[in-house]
């Protein structure tokens, strides 16, 4: 039978472990969300005046899309986990290649 220092020391072990896992899994989840804000943000940088964001007037564009709020809303399908998602949009960005 385990004494109560091995058992603590197990639970220390083992709360790092979980710690460390948590870090992994919220660094995956950064991850994958800026890959998906970068594609987002090129759907719409592809549509700015002669496609340069420097054109870009911030002001009217965050007003454009306040404006069309429910219409991008209507966007929305199915949510999945992070891994699923980032599979959806990893084919859609491939289908779109294969477009061109």
């Amino acid at each position: 039978m385990a004494t109560l220092e091995e058992l603590e020391k197990r639970k220390r072990q083992l709360e790092a472990q979980i710690q460390r896992k948590k870090r992994e899994l919220a660094k995956s989840e950064r991850k994958a969300r800026n890959h998906a804000v970068m594609v987002a943000g090129g759907l719409l940088m592809a549509k700015a005046p002669g496609g340069d964001w420097k054109s870009v007037d911030w002001n009217a564009l965050a007003a454009f899309i306040a404006g069309h709020a429910d219409e991008i809303s209507a966007c929305g399908t199915q949510p999945l986990d992070t891994d699923g998602a980032s599979k959806r949009l990893r084919e859609w960005e491939k289908a779109k290649r294969q477009q061109v």
